[in-house]
């Protein structure tokens, strides 16, 4: 009974649409405080063996769980936002918004290659309507988080599989064949990991996680990331041997920006020529244009510039793509299997995002949002971790040992 209620609470989008579903397909007659507090208590022991997991990596003492290492393992980090209020009587005290942290850790099938196997741009990145709903849907993330009655919508219908966004409507000559799929990783196996924690504290349970995992021993390894500093700091200190990867995606919404500066009356030519050498690898050539651009736009030293200023917006640009130069060369992670863009943590975050986030709803914190965060994360794992862990709590009136078939699940991770 209680792996049918907290995996309810973990997959509905309430406690009371949770609620409703037991009375009905499971004759179940629970009040939505049970709910809460069942949740809560087993919320709090994923946390604990998440940190006991983190422990035993860092003490060297935690061993991959698997026979067999996987072929390839990627890891992808990125940070969201999740209403969250003081604990103290009715109501809501304190409201305050607070970052989560998130890793979305899979296995892959992919074959090395000795050419790029994708040299064009694809032709998602060519369609002017797509480009600029996507440019406008990065520009709003990154500006203030929504306000306590808005609705986070969570996409449920048909995706662009390199960014996790809509599809854009294409005509019968834009669909994409088969065979501009096939050099994309497929995805294996999908663990998660979220928390509320500094990134310090974060960096070790996602590493506990991948060596439970056997990713340290993968014979190929990426880590995705945007341009965040966090990201990269967690990659050099618990995935050095991994190859950092940019999500390509990402310096899109910044190339976009530079090209209305540098060709205002059309920049979208400047767009298709910028974004193609971001894809080919081939960065350094547009930003020694930007570089050009400067030298015949200077800004004067001692004059602060306002964020949409044409000198503001290429220079943000200049560094962002200077920073991660080294993290941009795209044909290479082709041609070893690795994917280029980070569409896996993005759409993990509005899978978890379905859960903790909407209208009127408050976490107290910090403990409630990190126990709803870990039921929430343990449902979306392809291991079935959450039903797992329930049955098999440590003293717990049911515990039982694990069976074959369970093994059997398990090595396929």
């Amino acid at each position: 009974m209680t792996d049918k209620v907290v995996s309810a609470n973990a997959e509905q989008k309430s406690a009371a649409t949770a609620q409703k579903m037991l009375r009905k397909l499971a004759d179940i007659d629970i009040s939505i405080p049970q709910i809460m507090e069942l949740s809560g208590e087993v919320g709090q022991e994923l946390l604990d063996q998440l940190e006991q997991q983190a422990d035993a990596h860092a003490q060297r003492q935690l061993e991959p769980q698997y026979a067999e290492a996987p072929n390839v393992a990627v890891v992808s980090v990125d940070g969201g936002r999740i209403m969250t209020r003081a604990v103290g009587g009715r109501g809501v005290h304190e409201q305050a918004w607070k970052e989560t942290k998130n890793a979305c850790l899979m296995t892959m099938s992919s074959t090395p290659v000795e050419q790029d196997p994708h040299p064009e741009l694809p032709r998602c990145f060519g369609d002017r309507r797509y480009v600029e709903q996507l440019v406008r849907e990065m520009h709003s993330t990154a500006s203030s988080p929504p306000s306590k009655t808005e609705e986070v919508p969570v996409i449920l219908g048909e995706t662009d599989p390199v960014t996790a966004l809509p599809a854009p409507v294409r005509n019968e000559q834009q669909t994409a064949t088969s065979s501009d799929k096939q050099w994309r990783p497929a995805r294996l196996v999908r663990t998660c990991v979220s928390s509320m924690v500094c990134s310090d504290e974060f960096g070790p349970l996602v590493a506990g996680e991948a060596q439970r995992r056997g990713f340290y021993d993968a014979a190929r390894q990426g880590f995705l990331g945007d341009g965040q500093a966090w990201n990269w700091t967690l990659q050099e200190e618990y995935f050095p041997t991994f190859v950092p990867i940019t999500d390509f995606v990402h310096p899109l919404g910044y190339v976009h920006d530079a090209a209305k500066v540098l060709a205002p009356e059309d920049p979208w030519t400047v767009y298709l020529r910028a974004a193609t050498d971001c894809w080919q690898g081939h960065v350094a050539s547009f930003v020694q244009e930007l570089r050009t651009w400067q030298v015949a736009h200077p800004a004067p030293s001692e004059t602060k510039l306002s964020d949409d200023d044409p000198r503001s917006i290429i220079q943000r640009t200049v560094q962002y793509l200077e920073h991660n130069q080294k993290r941009m060369d795209y044909p290479a992670y082709r041609r070893q299997g690795l994917p280029v863009s980070s569409s896996m943590i993005e759409s993990l975050i509005k899978e978890i995002n379905y859960r903790v986030k909407g209208t009127e709803k408050f976490w107290n914190r910090p403990e409630g949002a990190e126990q709803i965060l870990q039921i929430r994360t343990a449902a979306l794992s392809d291991d079935d971790r959450l039903s797992q862990w329930i049955r098999n709590r440590p003293g717990h009136l049911f515990h039982r040992s694990t069976t074959e078939r369970e093994h059997q699940l398990a090595n396929a991770a």
